[in-house]
């Protein structure tokens, strides 16, 4: 990861927010500006992705505590990035609303679209379709993510989820599903019917936009793709 002072000023997460808005910004970049500076030892960049390590491992419980535990990190700026991210989940994400529109879903997991890994995420919906729950179940290699069936299914059943939606991102920006997309949407759709908790759409991403697998109608297991 280059260090703030060798990007050009141009394209530094302040710059890069004010010219072409916070969705082009990558979650590092973001976590940058919360926490304005790194540390004697440690540049922003490289401080912001330790305290993401941190977050990603349990979001949905950041204590101040294990923040505290990152050198560079203390109490008032752990309780700073607590409060950030608890208003944000609070007026963006809240527990209950409905999930009705793919764009909502592609919203909802905007980051992903910047990261330059494939990401995996589940998000999770009771009965009424209302949101529950996402989590990011995998990071891959720039091409490819790998997980299981029972992986998702174990966090679906964890939540008391009655459905679920599967979105990934393409970091190579192209949309279209590859054979190993389709192979693993077939996988999921057909251990949801085992399960009884339906897949409702597996949603691709990238800073393009979005493509939906229901949309496209992908969504029967024995379905296939030419060229998504």
């Amino acid at each position: 990861m280059r260090k703030i002072k060798e990007i050009p000023k141009e394209d530094r997460p302040r710059e890069k927010l004010l010219k072409r808005g916070p969705s082009a910004l990558s979650n590092v970049e973001l976590m940058a500006l919360i926490l304005n500076k790194g540390s004697k030892k440690k540049d922003v960049l490289a401080l912001s992705k330790e305290v993401l390590e941190v977050i990603e491992k349990d979001p949905e419980n950041i204590k101040i505590e294990e923040l505290t535990k990152i050198e560079g990190i203390g109490k008032v700026k752990a309780i700073q990035i607590v409060a950030c991210l608890t208003l944000a989940k609070r007026l963006l994400i809240k527990e209950g609303t409905p999930i009705t529109k793919t764009s909502q879903l592609f919203h909802m997991n905007m980051d992903l679209a910047h990261e330059r890994q494939e990401c995996v995420a589940l998000i999770t919906v009771d009965g009424a379709g209302k949101f529950i729950k996402r989590r990011i179940l995998s990071r891959g290699t720039a091409n490819r993510a790998l997980i299981h069936p029972r992986e998702v299914f174990y966090h679906a059943i964890g939540d008391g989820a009655a459905a679920i939606f599967i979105v990934h991102n393409h970091p190579s920006g192209d949309l279209t599903p590859s054979q190993e997309d389709i192979d693993f949407t077939k996988r999921l759709l057909e251990a949801s019917k085992i399960m009884g908790i339906p897949l409702l759409d597996h949603v691709i991403i990238s800073k393009k936009g979005f493509f939906s697998f229901k949309e496209k109608g992908l969504m029967d297991a024995g379905s296939h793709s030419e060229n998504g």
